[in-house]
């Protein structure tokens, strides 16, 4: 008997009053198999979608077989259940022979339903469910329900439970029926990655996200980026509102200033080295390691990893920012998701890089003074939880909102301070006469988000923008941040069924724009495709169609990626007539020939100004001067460049 079969069994035989409706009733046609999707009325009144899944399974040669469910048949009836508002239910059982689940030996999985609840409009053609019942195995127990989140199990699946339903012979309905009556599921409403659209309706803060739309997708793209503008364009009060949305209740201030998940650090223009930023070394006075208040935040951070923590580097290049931020931007560079260490697959819940701080400095915090080994005379230590060395760094003694899990770990005595993948870093920057220019090597590895001007009559009501919020939108904040993609085949992975149009369609942008640039230092490479890629990944997740994905992702690297880079005189820039005859273009002017390759794009993507909610479209209207075109930052580095002889991207 296979899946489909035993789940439909199940149902028929142990919820005889479930009334199966036809589609018809909704619409005349369907587009997907009715054999595959149900529609129940339960409790004589609700309509719900029940659709049903074999579970299949690759690599049987293997110590543990993958295994898998294929997604695209149900993104139709998802669909379906979106238009008319249904709850949706997608269900699976492994109903294989016991040697297909090698390593499943702490519960019978032909006893379990499981639900897959994720949002199919931004899943691939596939899941795989290894892991996933790989965690039920550790933690089920002779629990008959387990709720799996994206927080405590191995896989990129946004939720999935089982629901224990006994065997044929002696089934248990009560579990799946109390499941049923009590989980609301329409994860079209709430996926922690669909946000875009989501945050136009539900946030009810329409015009905060619309005004802050650029700087949330460079952020999930990556997580170091410049603010940069004339001096009073309220850069650094951005983060400031950023940390006050998102914070939770535990971590707010009594007086309502400082939210725990925001700090400021004032860069200093003697500062020459990383040791302001990072700390160093002591052996005066009481000696050891001294933490430095971005160290300590960064500390704290890995005890909240579900909330987003703002780094605001006030005045970032008041000093020479390659010299005391070298290592940070050495570290951005080696994210990565790391290998589960049982299962050997990539687990996509975590991300690490190489240490900022060593081991070392930690385990001498777990030293105990006046105690000493006889034979070696070296101080014992106790072995501090990351927790501990966080009480220990902030001198609290206890902290009862740290998860049990997280607290318990002890990365810090074992793999040293790594960057938290919930931490923001974001630089505020002043182009003139007092402050230092950057290096390509530093505008490479940051978004760069130009902040000019705006509507003054905007900053009246600014005010209580630096307030916290309610639980519910503090969520809302809070998963608006959140990363999925650290590298561009994550996103190929994610995205399957665009796959092959990304590979062709990315590259050949960036190739077309070297065209433009070759010659000069100012080509791009692997790096700029890979943030491209993430970048386009990002807002399909959002619900994007794909060729305004492309379309605005590419406007926003040239902004943020390329443009900043290029700076010179009108020799750097002309064309010669070998080079044009050869590319076959009609432009003197690199920059001429760069404007015509930068996208078309409109004032306001349509999938907002075409919202349904009036207050969303009178708030766009108002904010529209937020949003920056690459064609007329080009042209106006044109116009710099025929009135100077010189041009860059800052004013």
């Amino acid at each position: 008997m296979d899946s489909i079969t035993r789940i439909k069994e199940f149902i028929k035989s142990n919820f005889p009053d479930w009334e199966k409706i036809s589609f018809s009733e909704f619409q005349e046609n369907i587009d997907f198999r009715d054999d595959l999707s149900e529609l129940y009325k339960i409790n004589h009144e609700e309509i719900i979608l029940i659709s049903y899944t074999n579970i299949s399974i690759t690599g049987t040669d293997r110590p543990k077989p993958q295994l898998r469910v294929f997604l695209d048949e149900y993104k139709k009836p998802f669909h379906f259940a979106k238009e008319h508002q249904l709850r949706y239910y997608l269900f699976s059982i492994f109903t294989k022979d016991d040697n297909m689940a090698r390593g499943l030996n702490n519960f019978n999985p032909k006893e379990y339903i499981i639900s897959i609840e994720t949002n199919l409009d931004t899943e691939g053609s596939r899941r795989d469910l290894r892991s996933i019942y790989d965690y039920a195995n550790e933690k089920l127990g002779k629990r008959k329900f387990l709720k799996c989140s994206r927080t405590n199990y191995k896989a990129d699946i946004n939720q999935a439970s089982f629901i224990y339903i006994g065997t044929p012979s002696n089934p248990d309905k009560t579990t799946f029926e109390n499941f049923i009556n009590i989980f609301d599921s329409r994860p079209y409403q709430n996926s922690t990655n669909n946000v875009s659209k989501q945050m136009v309706n539900e946030l009810k803060i329409s015009s905060e996200y619309i005004k802050y739309t650029d700087i949330i997708t460079a952020a999930k793209t990556k997580p170091f980026l410049l603010l940069a503008g004339i001096s009073g364009t309220g850069k650094s009060r951005i983060v400031r509102e950023f940390a006050f949305k998102s914070c939770p209740k535990y971590l707010q201030d009594k007086a309502g200033t400082t939210p725990g998940n925001y700090c400021m650090i004032e860069v200093k223009p003697n500062w020459h080295d990383s040791t302001e930023l990072l700390g160093y070394y002591s052996r005066l006075g009481k000696g050891g390691y001294q933490f430095t208040k971005f160290v300590k935040f960064l500390v704290k951070a890995k005890m909240f990893p579900t909330v987003p923590f703002f780094v605001c580097l006030d005045e970032m290049n008041l000093a020479p920012v390659e010299q005391y931020f070298a290592e940070i931007l050495s570290i951005l560079e080696t994210r990565k998701h790391p290998k589960n260490e049982e299962t050997g697959e990539v687990d996509m819940t975590m991300v690490k890089t190489e240490p900022i701080i060593d081991t070392l400095y930690f385990r001498e915090l777990s030293e105990i003074p006046h105690t000493r080994n006889a034979q070696t005379g070296e101080l014992f230590s106790s072995n501090l939880t990351d927790r501990e060395i966080y009480l220990k760094l902030f001198n609290i003694k206890t902290e009862s909102d740290i998860n049990e899990e997280v607290g318990k770990r002890t990365d810090l005595t074992t793999e040293g301070l790594t960057l938290p993948d919930n931490v923001v870093i974001i630089g505020t920057v002043n182009m003139d006469d007092t402050t230092h220019q950057f290096s390509r090597k530093v505008i490479d590895r940051a978004m760069t988000i130009e902040m000019n001007g705006g509507n003054l009559r905007n900053m009246f009501g600014g005010s209580k923008n630096l307030e916290y919020l309610s639980g519910e939108e503090q969520q809302k904040w809070q998963n608006a941040f959140a990363r999925r993609y650290v590298t561009a085949d994550e996103v190929l992975e994610a995205h399957s069924d665009v796959a092959a149009e990304l590979v062709e369609k990315l590259p050949s942008q960036l190739e077309e724009i070297n065209k433009a640039l070759k010659g000069t230092p100012f080509e791009v490479s692997y790096r700029v495709l890979n943030e491209l890629t993430i970048m386009v990944g990002v807002m399909l997740d959002e619900g994007k169609e794909l060729d305004d994905a492309i379309t605005q992702s590419v406007n926003n690297i040239l902004l943020m990626k390329i443009l900043p880079r290029i700076e010179g005189d009108a020799e750097m820039f002309a064309l010669s007539r070998e080079y044009k005859s050869k590319v076959d273009v009609p432009y003197d002017n690199r920059l001429e020939w760069l404007k015509e390759l930068a996208p078309d794009i409109k004032e306001i993507s349509s999938d907002i100004t075409t919202s349904e909610n009036d207050e969303a479209e009178e708030l766009t209207e108002k904010d529209k001067g937020h949003q920056q075109i690459a064609k007329e930052k080009i042209q106006e580095m044109i116009d710099r460049l025929n009135n100077q002889e010189l041009t860059r991207f800052w004013p």
